[in-house]
């Protein structure tokens, strides 16, 4: 682009043409061939065309193109050949150069910037307006050749991946069960390999995509997933190649804690809303600190001072300590809150300070009176003494597997975990390996002659799940080097695909300003996958050199290579299902006859009007 501007010459800079009433630099570009690719002839000029519209360009600005074409001086039928440096600039027949795609494109999907945003930037940094649909536009074009290379450029991709191989991460994503996104990715590196629209997590919809993903990357060192009905019949063929099944611990307590809890924590849930304690202790709140506000107020506890202990010993009740607790089921909200209800009195005899007030003695027998209408709900006795049971249980598990609240995935909100060296992960795993065959052992003692198919017992539902993926939660492969230190070692939980496809929500939420995102997610192409891989630098550097090199990288692709990119898909499954409906509702809409009142004798019989 500089070289072209650098080309320019004060006559060619002050040629222009009009456009729709503005005036746009005319710029030849003379085909470079001095000899005929077929005959070696000379090469004498044809033609010249000037393109219709004015070519948009960050780099080089607006401006409108003559393509001086040239043929074979011998034998006109031979190819005609055409300027090499303008088919680096634009495409043919597009007017939207190739650098305008990349800074449209990475705006959108790496710095998640609103379409206004990225058309304000546009006009002022280069004078270039573009409307929000041509901004759409050159969204999917971006996304279009962005796949398109990844799939040309993936033979080298696969050769930087074969020293040590990769374990592929799988795992699909949605809001508020739409918009399925499936994702394979290399755990040793991070890069997206393969994304898919999925209409479900079926195996028909998940086993092509990962397919596809040896078919382009070679086969896995391991399969990394969670325990998804669908996924052993997806990844059959990789295990019978001996490639290790595994799966993430995390969605494996998960789905125990969730078997253990799911029953008796929602009938807790149902006694603490019957009893109705939040509500009123909320009520209660806010009745003390309308006495904390004025010193003569006059409420429902009578007259006096309330003093900040009991605002805070409500506050406790309603809230615990203020941190923020793992998610369900590696917290217990319900039977925390629980707990906090059964210890309120004996809290209040330390925390609020005597000789009391009369509003503050009043107040504590209305706390009394709820706290004890808590314990005195219809079976709580029972759900909780079932709740604390399976809890010790299920706590035990963790503990023998290890898994720490920092090792959880936060759904973007921070950080990846820091990992471990993995010569020191991969001692650790061992050690946990170890410990969960003492674990089981223990489990199988306890829990005797019980039937697993129906089992009572927490214990036995741990040993019924422990049964059925003990042999898919370790064996983790290593990589060692020539001195035989480990150099990667896999890692034991889906974390690093949670961590993305939180990543990406909260991007979809920035630029498109909402908290729900289901439909947003259907709608959304799956190629925009492949946008975050532009952060590895080691990934770029493979795809296209450099970030500034896209556009030319995205030049050199021809017809074929964008041929094998999926076509964007930004409508959702129901999307023609809609459609149907709209056109029956249509179809049933009745047409509406309204009958004027006659205006003398000779119009009363006069045809009714359609409106």
């Amino acid at each position: 682009m500089q070289a072209l501007r650098a080309g320019w010459s004060q006559e060619e800079i002050e040629r222009a043409t009009t456009h729709h009433g503005e005036r746009f630099p005319l710029v030849d570009f003379i085909a470079e061939s001095e000899q005929c690719s077929t005959c070696g002839s000379p090469m004498c000029i044809r033609k010249s065309r000037r393109h219709l519209r004015p070519v948009m360009s960050c780099e080089a600005g607006c401006f409108i193109p003559r393509e001086v074409l040239k043929e074979c001086s011998k034998d006109p039928a031979h190819p005609v050949a055409r300027s090499q440096a303008l088919t680096r600039i634009v495409r043919p027949r597009q007017h939207y150069a190739y650098d305008l795609v990349v800074q449209v494109g990475l705006a959108r999907y790496l710095r998640h910037k609103h379409r206004e945003e990225i058309r304000a930037e546009l006009c002022k940094q280069h004078r270039i307006e573009l409307s929000d649909g041509t901004v759409s536009i050159l969204c999917n074009r971006f996304l279009s050749y962005l796949e398109a290379l990844h799939f040309v450029r993936s033979p080298y991709l696969r050769a930087a991946m074969a020293p040590y191989g990769y374990p592929m991460h799988l795992d699909a994503t949605n809001d508020q069960g739409k918009g399925g996104l499936f994702v394979t990715m290399d755990g040793f590196r991070g890069w997206v390999l393969v994304s898919g629209k999925i209409p479900s997590e079926h195996e028909d919809h998940i086993r092509p995509l990962i397919e596809k993903t040896v078919a382009l990357f070679g086969a896995p060192i391991a399969t990394m997933r969670d325990l998804l009905k669908a996924g052993p019949k997806s990844v059959a063929s990789l295990r019978e190649q001996g490639k290790p099944d595994l799966i993430c611990h995390y969605h494996f307590l998960r789905a125990v804690g969730k078997k253990l809890f799911d029953k008796s924590h929602a009938a807790l849930q149902a006694i603490m809303k019957l009893s109705g304690a939040r509500t009123r202790l909320w009520e209660l709140l806010r009745e003390l600190r309308r006495y904390r506000k004025s010193d003569d107020y006059t409420g429902r506890f009578g007259a006096g001072q309330v003093r900040e202990h009991l605002l805070t010993l409500v506050y406790w009740i309603l809230e615990g300590d203020g941190k923020k607790r793992a998610a369900y089921p590696f917290s217990l909200p319900q039977l925390d809150f629980y707990n906090r209800c059964r210890q309120a009195m004996e809290r209040a005899e330390r925390w609020v300070p005597t000789p009391r007030t009369l509003p503050e003695r009043r107040a504590l027998r209305h706390l009394k009176s709820l706290m004890s209408r808590v314990e005195r709900g219809p079976r709580s006795l029972e759900v909780v003494g079932n709740l604390e049971q399976a809890w010790l249980a299920f706590n035990e598990l963790r503990n023998v597997l290890r898994l720490a609240d920092s090792e959880l995935p936060r759904g973007g909100e921070m950080s990846m975990p820091q990992k471990r060296l993995p010569g020191a992960e991969h001692e650790r795993l061992k050690s946990i390996e170890e410990a969960t065959d003492e674990y089981l052992r223990s489990l199988w003692s306890r829990v005797g002659n019980q039937s697993l198919k129906k089992p009572r017992t927490p214990d036995a539902v741990i040993l019924k799940y422990m049964k059925e993926f003990g042999d898919n939660l370790f064996g983790h492969p290593v990589i060692r080097d020539e001195d035989g230190s480990v150099i990667f070692t896999t890692d034991r939980t889906n974390n690093i695909l949670e961590y993305f496809f939180g990543q990406q929500k909260q991007g979809m939420r920035r630029r498109l300003g909402k908290a729900h995102l289901g439909r947003d997610l259907e709608d959304q192409p799956a190629q925009v996958a492949l946008v975050a891989n532009l952060l590895h630098d080691d990934y770029v550097r493979i795809l296209c050199g450099s970030i500034d090199n896209l556009p030319n990288a995205f030049a050199a692709l021809d017809q074929a290579a964008l041929d094998t990119s999926t076509p964007l898909q930004r409508t959702n499954r129901n999307s023609e299902l809609k459609r149907q409906v709209q056109y029956l509702l249509e179809q049933e809409l009745p047409r509406l006859y309204v009958t004027l009142p006659p205006t003398n004798v000779a119009d009363s019989g006069s045809n009714p009007t359609v409106v």
